[in-house]
This record gives C-alpha cells, sequence and structure tokens, in this order.
C-alpha cells in the first residue's frame, strides 16, 4: 500500500451540496502545504442522491479521493472507523460533512500537532448557546469521563490522529467501539486547539436530544462500570432502609400491640431490589454476549 502525509476521512449522511467544496477545500490546504494525500468519503447507506455526488467526484478525482458506501446505516462513528480502517495515511484528520468547520481549519490542527507532537488534536468550538438540558447533559458526561483530567475524552469529530495511535486504534478489537473514548485508553498527550465553526451548509444535525441522550446512555453502559457500582451503593442503602423499617415495626408492635405483616413488606422491597439488580446484571452479561459474537462496527456494500 502506497502511503500519504494525510488521510482525510469524512462520513457522509445526506449530504450533497457540500461534498465537493469539501473536496476542493482541502485539496487547496494540502497542495498549500506541500503534502500528499487522500480524501476518504464513507456515504453511510443515507440516500442515492449522497451516493451519486460521490461517484460523480471520482470520476474527476480518481487519485486523490476513494469512495465507500455502507451495505446499511451504522452512524457517524461506524462510518468513520471505516475510514481509519481504509486510510492509508501517515496520519488521519476525520470531518464532518456539512462544512461547519471549513477545511482551513486543518492548518491549525496539522500546525498544532507538529508544535506538540501530540497522538490526538481536537479541534473543539467556542462556547455556544445551547438548551440547558444540553449544557447540563454535556457537563455530566464530561464529568464521568474526564474526571480531574482534561475532557478531552469527550472531544470533537474534528481531530487529528498521530501515526502510532492509527494502529492502536485499527487494532483495537471491540464492538460499539467509541473513538474518543477508545483514545484516552491509550493515551494522556491530548491535546485541543479552538477552530471556527460555522452554520450548517445543508440540513439539520442527525442528532437531536432523543439521540444525544441514548449516545450519553451507551457511553455510560459500554464504557464505564458505574451502573453496577450504582445498583450496588443503592443496594446497600436498601438495605440498611430494610433493616430500619423492620426495627421500627418490631418497636411499634411491641408498643402498639398491632400486628403487621413485616415479612411480606420486607419480601417485596427485597424483590424490587433483585429485579432492579438482575436488570444491571443482564446488560453486562449482553456485554459478553456482544462480545462473543463480534459484532461489527460496520460493513462496505461498495468501494472504489
Amino acid at each position: 500500500m502506497n502511503r500519504v502525509d494525510f488521510s482525510i476521512v469524512i462520513p457522509v449522511y445526506r449530504s450533497v451540496e457540500t461534498l465537493e467544496p469539501i473536496f476542493d477545500g482541502v485539496k487547496a490546504i494540502m497542495d498549500e502545504l506541500v503534502k500528499s494525500f487522500e480524501v476518504i468519503f464513507i456515504e453511510d447507506n443515507s440516500g442515492s442522491a449522497s451516493w451519486q455526488e460521490l461517484l460523480r467526484l471520482k470520476k474527476m478525482h480518481p487519485e486523490n479521493m476513494k469512495i465507500i458506501r455502507l451495505a446499511k446505516n451504522f452512524g457517524q462513528n461506524g462510518a468513520t472507523l471505516c475510514g481509519i480502517d481504509e486510510a492509508s495515511g501517515m496520519k488521519i484528520i476525520t470531518l464532518d460533512d456539512d462544512l461547519q468547520v471549513l477545511p482551513q481549519e486543518i492548518k491549525k490542527v496539522i500546525a498544532h500537532q507538529k508544535a506538540t507532537e501530540a497522538d490526538v488534536v481536537y479541534g473543539i468550538f467556542p462556547k455556544q448557546k445551547n438548551s440547558w438540558i444540553r449544557n447540563f447533559g454535556s457537563r455530566v458526561v464530561k464529568r464521568i469521563f474526564g474526571g480531574k483530567r482534561d475532557s478531552s475524552s469527550i472531544g470533537s469529530a474534528f481531530r487529528l490522529i498521530n501515526t502510532n495511535m492509527i494502529e492502536l486504534l485499527k487494532n483495537h478489537s471491540q464492538d460499539h467501539l467509541f473513538i474518543n473514548q477508545v483514545v484516552t485508553w491509550y493515551t494522556n498527550d491530548i491535546q485541543q486547539i479552538e477552530v471556527e465553526h460555522n452554520p450548517r451548509q445543508e440540513g439539520k444535525s442527525g442528532y437531536s436530544l432523543w439521540k444525544l441522550i441514548t449516545l450519553s446512555l451507551r457511553l455510560i453502559i459500554y464504557y464505564t462500570s458505574i451502573p453496577l457500582k450504582i445498583m450496588i451503593f443503592l443496594s446497600i442503602m436498601a438495605a440498611f432502609g430494610i433493616l430500619g423499617l423492620t426495627a421500627y415495626y418490631i418497636y411499634y408492635q411491641l408498643e402498639a400491640g398491632i400486628s403487621i405483616d413485616i415479612f411480606m413488606i420486607t419480601v417485596l422491597i427485597a424483590m424490587a431490589m433483585i429485579s432492579a439488580s438482575i436488570s444491571v446484571f443482564g446488560v453486562y452479561i449482553n456485554r459478553i454476549y456482544s462480545a462473543r459474537v463480534k459484532k461489527p462496527n460496520y460493513a462496505i456494500k461498495i468501494k472504489l
């Protein structure tokens, strides 16, 4: 495989008008920097219009472009992983297809990585006015995954990945692989640099509030033991509560002489605890099952 300096990986979902400007912008930057490059567009089975546009662009730029169509919609993370696996670049830059980050911003992450020699450089956006629900959720997730460290594990979809990290990501075998989180398992040498964030040029974001909540829950379930720890804590608290309740009713019965079915109340509470615990154990058993069957992160239908 012929290696190039940079592979630009771009997942495509229902975008048409932005694809040619993205490629032209990337080419202009790489020509300016005198770097060899390839642009890898991964069409995430979002409709024929995007794929037809990519076929047109491929005919115009056969030497610097790879186009891939996935067999079904695997989401942005799966499409990005596909691009990383297919990349031949010494370094990889991942970029969205909506032109909210213009190709010109690539120079910033390249320069920052060259100056710091970081394993990964994220392009982060200036603070924006979002709903309080989104802001609160973002802070919670960053707190969970960032801890006392810089919360680069959340990162962004605009990132530069250095050579050593590329090989680690390609060889990392796990279903439900989230790139930003796995990066932090391998390195602390992660940098951030602020880049301009523009309005979408076409369509609207595929990340609704519900999808963001679902993504956050999947991150917590698949990459932390937090649900299990919460259940352990609640079980202990419930156990103490049951003991206290039992002692209280025994005291009340002795004082008032009223017969109360403490056993039935205790059994019901215990059953609720057991039921909740089983549901949590089921999540982790499902993870073991998924790991055994090796559910793919993506499947390629066409590669040109």
